[in-house]
């Protein structure tokens, strides 16, 4: 890509998210289109704000698209389907926003999503000679295929449970990308990962703590499309497939190791596992720190360690590899601990949460 490629990849979503965050605010106040008290926030906020992180990638991506990307086999197969995936995503997202789906039906929705990618994609990278895959081995890339994009869709919207925090790690894992995008001369997965920079980046303006709108479901789930597509990218051409594919967990471990522990904790504990609770790790950090902000900088510099260690294995370091395989067991095991064994007086969990906009004890159970 060319020096005006980048520029216009990093600059063009950003001014276009600051222009549509404040619109998408001021017609849902208008039309009462804001957060209710569901057992994540009880503020009076906005929670349509994916509208203005979609709105900026796509328009941004269109002209990088059709003037600055090589026109190869690769993005001919990435175009459809992230048109489609997307809109699916952005579709479910919505209607989980303005709806509040029943965790059941929203998790047949997302696996429904995951399964397109996983068949559609392949047969396109197949298709337009991007990749040669032996028959033999399609029934166990389509399935880890499907199943990588379910985690990261899912562990995304699960980690946008503090003001900032999802877009800050977003922020920092498209750099991560963008990085890895460059070093591989990958000018498509740079492209993506510079416009979500962008566009995060101008969005968390708005949702850092005290966050004025939230991204909701719609901006989680696309993040997390646009994530799991990128990382699958990156293993297109068969080159060090295992070092990047260990690259790809380290680079996004910090929504990938909350979603875990949520479910380990919720087993070992005994407790329905896709009931929504308050003991995800930064709710653990939250009632350590008594603070988002402190929450939101530990986590994301977490993050951008991992980031570091994960680009650093894909391009083949084994320090690296170990050193991000390390980190990521410490912190499961310790965050794994502190989780079960977690004690605070009712009140005083409520009270923090409460000075976060946060209120347990008025959750509304999600529509059926």
């Amino acid at each position: 890509m060319t020096i005006l490629g980048l520029l216009l990849a990093v600059i063009a979503p950003f001014a276009l998210c600051a222009l549509f965050t404040p619109l998408v605010r001021g017609i849902a106040v208008r039309l009462r289109i804001c957060e209710k008290p569901n057992g994540r926030t009880s503020r009076d906020i906005a929670h349509i704000g994916g509208i203005a992180i979609i709105g900026a990638i796509l328009f941004t991506l269109i002209p990088l698209f059709l003037f600055f990307i090589p026109d190869d086999a690769v993005e001919n197969a990435f175009t459809p389907v992230l048109i489609a995936s997307g809109f699916l995503v952005f579709l479910l997202g919505i209607i989980d926003d303005l709806r509040s789906l029943h965790y059941r039906y929203k998790l047949i929705l997302q696996i429904a999503v995951s399964v397109f990618v996983a068949s559609v994609g392949l047969a396109l990278v197949m298709h337009f000679g991007a990749a040669r895959i032996p028959a033999y081995l399609l029934p166990l890339i389509f399935l880890a295929t499907a199943l990588w994009m379910l985690a990261v869709t899912t562990s995304f919207n699960l980690i946008d449970g503090l003001d900032g925090l999802a877009s800050g790690l977003a922020v920092i894992a498209a750099i991560s990308y963008a990085c890895a995008g460059v070093l591989f001369g990958a000018p498509l997965i740079t492209a993506v990962s510079l416009v979500v920079c962008g566009a995060a980046l101008a969005f968390l303006r708005y949702n850092f703590p005290p966050a004025t709108i939230f991204m909701g479901d719609s901006g989680s789930l696309f993040l997390g499309l646009l994530f799991g597509l990128v990382s699958l990218l990156l293993l297109v051409p068969g080159e060090n497939l295992w070092q990047r594919m260990a690259g790809n967990v380290i680079v996004l471990a910090v929504p990938l190791l909350d979603t875990s522990l949520a479910f380990t904790r919720r087993l070992a504990t005994r407790r329905k596992l896709f009931v929504a609770d308050h003991r995800h790790l930064h709710h653990i950090l939250l009632f350590r720190f008594r603070s988002v902000i402190k929450v939101d900088l530990t986590l994301w510099g977490l993050s951008a360690v991992f980031g570091a260690l994960g680009v650093l294995t894909m391009r083949g370091s084994t320090i690296a590899l170990c050193g991000g395989l390390i980190l990521m067991a410490a912190v499961f095991i310790a965050s794994l601990r502190a989780m079960v064994g977690f004690e605070l007086p009712e009140s005083a969990e409520e009270e923090i949460l409460g000075v976060c906009g946060i209120s347990a004890p008025s959750a509304l159970p999600r529509q059926r």
